[in-house]
């Protein structure tokens, strides 16, 4: 069945020639003639091209471009724009034929896919992923070394069916398929295999909801110990965490980060899951431990012990970590001081909005309808949690 396309006619913008795939018809009307904010799904947009060859000939042609739903339509059309002159150059000169479609090993896939990664995802994650390769995947030689071509769903599963034979939890295993299909599926799109291999990969249900259940005398006595830790720069950065953000958010936070004029601080973009900047309001908790270690120009908040230049290592902290547990009596992970922010404010009957707004949680749809007010609403959500847990 042929592509459904729809012309693109957007003011100040050079789309001559290019249109849209909108086989799930995302866009009514013949014409698209305002470039979206966001699209929530992979796209295609197609060039086509009519010349007049060297020998006199009509030719036309197409050519279909692929795009990550994280690449904003603007870009891709520009990028699709740049394209033009080169095919027509081939056109003319009867040279526009594809060239020969190179098939490469999984592991070239792989060092492929890693690159093109590199600033899209967030750091802690690729190189979560690029372990988990190394250790499951690329250590088979024999499958590392198979054109893709000839990479099965049975291979891939083998692998999935040993980790849990090893007792690899499912959730873990799952990695393997979270890695994988991204991989394949750009070599799927381009037809150069018929099926995504991944795809097909069977994980055993799990339930991926974490429930962190504390009494409130216990979450009263938890917020003591991290307010009142008594070595620096750990105790603030207990501080920082009970406000909701994730450990890697905290230790890559720059002097830069900070607008005390403003009473803010931004996450930026590489250090977040969302992949988008985050700024929250400054608390007076945060504030004092700002002061407390010596507001700077530049350079990390929180650096290594042994070397300013770099950021503390989480396992340093994990060390400091422990001794809370050790007094609390209660093992739980540094993560689920998020967990246990959610279910307070939940059972407090916050709405989606304050709770999305402090653990930094986003949708298409609760981003653009909040993103507004998200600090004011994080900063109020906040000092509610406060009220409850501290004494």
């Amino acid at each position: 069945m042929a592509d459904i396309l729809v012309k693109i006619n957007i003011k100040n913008a050079d789309c001559r020639n290019i249109y849209f795939v909108n086989n799930d018809n995302l866009f009514g009307g013949k014409e698209i003639t305002k470039a979206p904010t966001y699209l929530n799904r992979d796209y295609k947009l197609v060039l086509r091209i009519t010349s007049i060859n060297i020998s006199g000939i009509r030719t036309q042609t197409k050519k279909t471009f692929s795009f990550s739903k994280q690449i904003t339509f603007l870009q891709a059309l520009r990028e699709v724009s740049s394209k033009r002159e080169d095919l027509l150059k081939k056109l003319k000169t009867c040279t526009h034929k594809e060239e020969k479609i190179r098939i490469p090993t999984l592991e070239q896939a792989w060092s492929e896919y890693v690159e093109l990664k590199k600033g899209k995802l967030a750091s802690n994650t690729l190189n979560s992923y690029i372990t988990a390769a190394n250790k499951w995947i690329l250590s088979n030689q024999k499958l590392s070394k198979s054109p893709i071509t000839e990479i099965t769903t049975k291979q891939l599963q083998d692998i999935v069916n040993h980790m849990l034979e090893l007792g690899v939890a499912p959730r873990t295993s799952k990695t393997i398929k979270d890695i994988l299909r991204p991989l394949f599926k750009p070599y799927t799109q381009r037809g150069v295999i018929k099926s995504n291999p991944a795809a097909f990969i069977e994980i055993p249900k799990f339930d991926n909801q974490v429930d962190v259940e504390l009494e409130d005398s216990k979450i009263k006595e938890l917020y003591d110990l991290l307010y009142s830790y008594p070595t620096e720069p750990f105790r603030s950065i207990f501080v920082w965490l009970s406000h909701g953000r994730r450990l890697n958010e905290v230790l890559s936070l720059e002097w830069r980060d900070i607008n005390l004029e403003a009473s803010t601080y931004t996450i930026r973009y590489e250090n977040n899951k969302v992949r988008k900047p985050m700024t929250y309001k400054l608390s007076d908790e945060l504030k004092e431990t700002l002061e407390n270690l010596g507001i700077k120009k530049s350079g990390y908040i929180f650096h290594a012990m042994k070397d300013e230049s770099k950021k503390m290592s989480k396992a340093t902290l994990r060390l400091h970590w422990e001794k809370i547990l050790d007094r609390l009596g209660v093992h739980i992970r540094i993560h689920d001081l998020r967990h246990l922010i959610g279910g307070v404010l939940v059972s407090e009957g916050k709405t989606l909005e304050q709770i999305a707004s402090i653990l930094g949680h986003t949708s298409t749809s609760v981003t653009k309808r909040y993103s507004k007010v998200r600090q004011e609403v994080a900063a109020e959500g906040l000092d509610e949690f406060f009220k409850r847990v501290k004494k």
